[in-house]
């Protein structure tokens, strides 16, 4: 358990300093309270000997507390304790309120700030990194993990702070009372403790294995609405189902375990707090008499010590939630990207000369995929990369990118190792447009400054001319106003990637990548945004990975991959001259296509 109570801290503590005021405030104001909570038990027993005989000479310990009523009149006096009393209610109602205000605000803000450090860690992961995770799972990391730190930094803290300066001012009270009550009182206390902490350690595995059930859950559900057309095509739902249903069976058992757990807490503390009264007044019958009005705020100071340690017991199993949240929130806000810049690494600046591969291996997992690859692209050349399924080619635009590192091998940029500059310089580099032509939520005009914010809306029109998207994007009901849904789902997959297209080169990357940009698109829509690239590609620094040969004739290099490594070069007139593997892919796509 101590293990995961410091990765909470671990987690919590750089989020709540910012917001530290807010604490501080609502520290404040729980001082109040606990004081007032103390003079309200402290004026119990007067309180009963004032409704008794009335008066001053009723005050009995409250003349402590408030030596003024001593003086007044006993008239005055009938009316000013009472008054005395509310005021003190007064003052602990608005103690509590500013207390519970400070501490939802702070709980929100660390929770808003947690939200924001986690989308920032996963941003900052590689697209290899992220494809080892389940998407359902990380949203349930933003869901209920967050929700439950959220409530351990409202709820937990501030519970703990409040109760436990409570539940110090009266045991302060009690002992001040009668410090010989208060002492056999005590006793009760390390009795309690062992089975208490025995139940928070069970409770803590029980709720890590909860939430990694919900975790569980919420993946299975994002795959099975990702996936509803396969599993309707193949009337596979009720074999989903069932799986969902142990899913859920199994979350349920972890939940119902740590239910009986919680509720074991709680009748600890009603136990420890009758076994203390019950003590109190054994001592009494048997001991020397004091006086009632003590006895009774005494008694009045050990029943409202019960709620405070009752509510420390509760609250804690919302600190035990959270460190069992905290610890699946810290594998992603831990976790390095696999690919980070060096300390003071300068951005380079523009292409001038050549991108070049020197060498590269690479391996998916113990399976190679580079083996050494040499490749080089020349500023102001078209490269195409073509070669089987399997061969290395989207493998060298996730390394060019630095989406990923290579086990061996160096990629330079006019010279320079990539792994001496900063990796957003790096990426700056390079306008990539991939199979999968993914919008964002927001209007056409958002999508195209994704990569250059700053870019003009004469720049936006060029480009969008560039690339035959003006046209339609005009015929589109607010124009370049037009919100696109969520990923580009109000327009054709055609309309969608020449979107893309022009997204890139508002970007003014020096390098245009394009991996298999036309290989999901229909013959009509591929054919559009061909006759784009047409006008685009000629002097333009450009990667094209294709799978079909015949979007890649008038690239001034292609090259051969195979297993890892290029084995043919040359024009598309030269490596059919050859007769070796691109001729055979050329004369099987073509039989194909016939």
């Amino acid at each position: 358990m101590r293990g995961e109570l410091t990765t909470a801290l671990r987690v919590l503590v750089p989020l709540a300093r910012p917001h530290r005021a807010l604490f501080l405030a609502a520290l404040a104001c729980m001082g109040i309270l606990g004081t007032a909570t103390g003079v309200y038990a402290w004026m119990m027993g007067p309180a009963l000997r004032f409704l008794l005989s009335g008066g001053a000479e009723g005050l009995g310990l409250a003349a402590a507390w408030l030596p003024f009523l001593v003086h007044l009149p006993a008239e005055q006096v009938r009316w000013a304790f009472p008054l005395a009393l509310v005021g003190v209610g007064v003052l602990k109602g608005l103690a509590y309120l500013g207390q519970f205000h400070a501490m939802g605000m702070f709980g929100q803000r660390v929770g808003a700030d947690l939200r924001r450090r986690l989308f920032e860690s996963l941003t900052a992961w590689s697209p290899l990194q992220l494809s080892q995770q389940r998407e359902g799972d990380l949203l349930a990391r933003f869901g209920a993990d967050v929700a439950s730190v959220e409530l351990a930094a409202n709820y937990a803290l501030g519970g703990w702070a409040r109760e436990g300066i409570q539940l110090l001012v009266l045991v302060a009270v009690a002992f001040a009372l009668n410090w010989k009550l208060a002492l056999a009182a005590s006793l009760a206390v390390p009795l309690a403790a062992w089975p208490a902490v025995r139940l928070t350690r069970s409770f803590l595995r029980r709720a890590r294995e909860g939430h990694a059930r919900l975790g569980t859950l919420a993946a299975q559900v994002q795959e099975g609405v990702g996936g509803v057309r396969t599993l309707q095509a193949f009337n596979a739902q009720g074999a989903e189902l069932g799986r969902f249903d142990r899913e859920a069976a199994a979350q349920l058992r972890a939940a119902r375990r740590a239910g009986w757990v919680r509720g074991g807490v709680p009748g600890i503390m009603e136990v420890l707090g009758a076994a203390s009264v019950a003590g109190v007044l054994a001592w009494t019958a048997s001991g020397p008499g004091i006086p009632p009005e003590e006895l009774v705020s005494f008694l009045a100071t050990l029943v409202m010590m019960y709620q405070p340690a009752k509510q420390l017991g509760r609250v804690g199993q919302f600190a035990v939630q959270a460190a069992a949240a905290s610890g699946r929130l810290a594998e992603v806000l831990e976790a390095p990207p696999t690919v980070t810049s060096p300390p003071g690494a300068p951005a380079p600046p523009p292409l001038r000369r050549e991108v070049a591969l020197r060498g590269v291996h690479f391996s998916h997992g113990a399976r190679p995929v580079l083996a050494g690859l040499d490749l080089r692209l020349e500023a102001g050349q078209t490269l195409a990369l073509v070669g089987p399924s399997g061969a290395g080619k989207s493998t060298v635009t996730q390394l060019l990118l630095r989406f990923a590192r290579p086990r061996a091998g160096a990629l330079l940029l006019d010279g320079v190792d990539v792994e001496t500059l900063d990796v957003r310089g790096v990426r700056a580099q390079f306008a990539l447009v991939t199979q999968e032509p993914l919008l964002f939520a927001g209007s056409v005009r958002d999508n195209l400054r994704m990569g250059r914010p700053s870019a003009t809306e004469e720049e936006l029109e060029d480009a969008a001319r560039a690339a035959h998207a003006d046209g339609f994007i005009r015929a589109l009901p607010a124009g370049y106003d037009t919100p696109v849904g969520e990923r580009g789902v109000t327009l054709s997959g055609g309309q969608r990637q020449r979107l893309c297209l022009a997204r890139a080169l508002v970007s003014r990357a020096p390098v245009l990548v394009l991996d298999e940009a036309t290989s999901s698109l229909d013959p009509e829509s591929e054919a559009e945004v061909q006759r784009a690239l047409a006008g685009l590609l000629p002097g333009r620094t450009a990667l094209v990975i294709a799978h079909r040969l015949s979007t890649v004739v008038s690239a001034d290099r292609i090259c051969v991959l195979e297993a890892g490594r290029v084995v043919e070069e040359g024009t598309h007139a030269q490596l059919l001259a050859v007769g070796g593997t691109y001729a055979r892919l050329w004369a099987l796509q073509h039989r194909e296509a016939a």
